[in-house]
This record gives C-alpha cells, sequence and structure tokens, in this order.
C-alpha cells in the first residue's frame, strides 16, 4: 500500500474524534438509550486509538475487529428495540443478539491465527439494515413522524444505511479482490474510509440533534 493510501486510511479513522467530543459534551443530556450511542461512539474511539498504536508498533490489531462488531451491534440494537417497542419485532432483537453474540465467538474461536474473517462484518451489516429498514417501514405505514429531518432516529439510521449497504459487499469480496489485485484491493479500502468519515459525519449529526429528554424506555 502506498504512502498515499496509508496517510488517507490513518486520518480518515481520526474523523471520530468530532462525534467523540460532542457525545461527550451533551452525554449527560441523554436518555438512557441514546447514551448507547454515545457508548459505541466512545469504543469506537477507543478501538481507533489502540489500533493505530499497535499499527506502529508493528503489532496485529485484527483481535480488536470482533470486539468491536459484538460491542457495535449490541448498542445499536438496543437503540432499535427502544424505537420498535410498541412492535413486535422488538421482541426478537435481544433474540437476534444473542445468537449474533455467539456465531462471532464460535467464529473467532474457529478461526486461524491472526486471521480476520469477512463473514462476521458481513452479517451484522445485514443484520443493521434490516434493522433499518423496519425503522423506514414504521415511518411510512403510519405516516405519525413530521419532520423527519430533525429526528436523530432519521439520521442514524440513514448513516447505518449508506454505511452498511456499501461495507457488507466490501467485506464479503475482500479476501477474494486482495487475491485478484493489490491496487484494486487498495482502491476498495480506500472507498471504505470513505463511507467510513460519512459515518462520523451521521454520528455527529444525530446526537446534536438527540433532545434532552426522550421518551425511550429499555
Amino acid at each position: 500500500m502506498n504512502s498515499a493510501f496509508q496517510t488517507f486510511l490513518i486520518y480518515s479513522s481520526v474523523v471520530v474524534i468530532v462525534p467523540f467530543l460532542v457525545a461527550v459534551i451533551r452525554f449527560k443530556k441523554m436518555d438512557q438509550a441514546w447514551r448507547s450511542l454515545a457508548l459505541l461512539i466512545f469504543f469506537d474511539f477507543l478501538v481507533e486509538a489502540i489500533g493505530h498504536i499497535l499499527y506502529f508498533l508493528k503489532i496485529s490489531n485484527h483481535f480488536l475487529w470482533p470486539i468491536f462488531i459484538l460491542i457495535e451491534f449490541t448498542l445499536l440494537a438496543r437503540i432499535y428495540k427502544s424505537e420498535f417497542k410498541k412492535m413486535a419485532v422488538s421482541r426478537f432483537i435481544p433474540i437476534v443478539t444473542l445468537l449474533f453474540i455467539a456465531y462471532v465467538i464460535a467464529d473467532w474461536l474457529m478461526a486461524p491465527n491472526d486471521d480476520l474473517s469477512a463473514l462476521p462484518h458481513f452479517t451484522e451489516g445485514v443484520l443493521i439494515l434490516l434493522l433499518v429498514l423496519c425503522y423506514y417501514y414504521k415511518n411510512l405505514s403510519s405516516f405519525i413522524e413530521t419532520q423527519l429531518e430533525r429526528q436523530p432516529m432519521f439520521w442514524l439510521s440513514t448513516g447505518l444505511f449508506i454505511y452498511f449497504s456499501a461495507n457488507s459487499v466490501i467485506f464479503i469480496f475482500s479476501n477474494y479482490i486482495q487475491m485478484l489485485s493489490l491496487n484494486f484491493f487498495n482502491l476498495i479500502w480506500f472507498t471504505h474510509s470513505i463511507f467510513n468519515i460519512l459515518l462520523y459525519i451521521f454520528y455527529t449529526l444525530t446526537v446534536c440533534l438527540i433532545p434532552k429528554k426522550l421518551n425511550y424506555n429499555i
């Protein structure tokens, strides 16, 4: 990977500082459901920091990613469970979460040493997209929600939809693409970094729009 790609990959992840600082400032004003998003941003910041330290020490950081996707999916599922509290789908979210946790742990234990499996990332992406589609369906079918552009859940769902729609494909084909062409593989991960930046922007917008009090109960 050339120096330009490496520099961009490094600085694209640094953008997480922006939603991190906003979440720190607004944390006390959030209710329990939205604090799950803040905790996800805090954990994302921590993983990026540790990942960069390990990278510069030339130590593999692959072990971080199974842990990260478990935390990421669990916290996002918690937010959507609160959003869907009056829908039947909310009853299945804890079951799906437990099954996903068991699957990722099993995949991690069975994988060869230092091998980064793409399947858990892809599976997480599909599950998150299903939750996002349920959210869109809820709003399109009820016509109760007005001014969606002012709703933090809308921007969170939109950011997740854009991010996982693209990256689920990247995750599942990444190893195959790497075998075909290293340059194309680098270009794909350059694209991944762009979507990573977009996700951080949507996280920031979501946190900024969270009101002081919401009626979510977990």
